[in-house]
């Protein structure tokens, strides 16, 4: 938002400005104005020369000089204007008082009637008066410098501020598509585990009929991903032209799945009941497969069972 003209034009708003007592809101208005506008820049280094040439020639009210010490004189850029400006105003005193000394002495004639003119007080302040143009010239040609140096160095320091939030961001970016990359290919890479997985055959598992003598249960190592465990268990005779198998748990000796009606593996020495069983179904423990018989007739009958432990892998 831009500043009102009438308030660039007010030297003593700028000199406020210059001195601190502005609000931060105005004063923040004010600062990109002088960086963007050209005549605001003008108006404000025009203002600040008087105030620094007053401050050096002592003609500024107490309360200005007050702050003027206080708050403009706390910037080293600022202190070094005024002590350039001290430093100038010193030189050209020195030299128009060794020019003073080296003038031959004038002897005045009293003239009657052509009075001599009066010196105004401006004049006779100050014995360089006739200097104070060209001093002046090249005070506002160093603050303009100087000022222009610090308008320099804020846009540096605007744009180096900018970079840095534009890569702070680019780095979150990245971050993100780092952390989402690792976890598409973490999830590609399941995916690929269980397809080879669902895609290798597993061997069929022999099991032999359970009996009275102790014998050790055969453990099966399920993959993960599996769909099927198939099971080949052997009988001792082929008495029943149609089977069923039922996998039970023996801890509550609830059936948790039954197959459909399965014929014998012809061909096979000894006779062979081959059964695919869902891995889904079955869990890390103790299970029972119970083979039962069917006659042409439809009468059933127990063959036996077959016991396994699952084991997870």
């Amino acid at each position: 938002m831009s500043l009102p003209h009438e308030l660039v034009q007010d030297d003593q708003y700028l000199v406020r400005y210059l001195l601190g007592l502005l609000p931060d809101d105005e004063a923040e208005r004010l600062d990109e104005a002088a960086i963007v506008d050209d005549e605001v820049a003008f108006r404000v280094r025009n203002v600040e020369e008087d105030l620094v040439d007053g401050y050096v020639a002592g003609t500024l009210d107490w309360d200005t000089l007050q702050q003027f010490s206080a708050i403009y004189l706390a910037s080293p850029l600022r202190r070094e204007k005024v002590q350039f400006a001290d430093r100038l105003l010193s030189a050209v005193d020195r030299a128009q008082q060794k020019k003073d000394a080296a003038r031959p002495p004038v002897v005045e004639k009293v003239q009657a009637f052509s009075p001599r003119p009066p010196v105004t007080p401006r004049m006779a302040s100050r014995p360089g008066f006739t200097w104070l143009p060209a001093a002046a010239a090249l005070l506002i040609l160093s603050c303009s410098a100087l000022l222009f140096e610090e308008v320099r160095l804020h846009r540096g320091l605007s744009e180096a501020q900018r970079q840095r939030v534009a890569m702070n961001d680019r780095a979150q970016t990245l971050e993100k598509q780092l952390v989402d990359q690792r976890a598409t290919t973490t999830d590609t890479q399941k995916e690929l585990d269980r397809i080879r997985t669902a895609a290798l055959p597993m061997p069929a598992f022999v099991l032999l009929p359970q009996t009275r003598a102790t014998a050790p249960v055969s453990t099966i190592a399920v993959p993960s991903g599996a769909g099927v465990v198939t099971f080949d268990l052997r009988l001792d005779a082929n008495d029943f032209p149609r089977y069923q198998v039922a996998l039970k748990d023996p801890a509550t000796n609830l059936i948790v799945w039954r197959s459909d009606i399965l014929a014998p593996n012809p061909g096979r020495r000894p006779p062979t009941i081959s059964v695919a069983i869902p891995a889904n179904v079955m869990k890390p423990q103790h299970y029972a497969l119970e083979l039962t018989g069917r006659s042409a007739a439809g009468g059933l009958e127990s063959i036996g069972n077959y016991g396994f432990q699952i084991e997870a892998r």
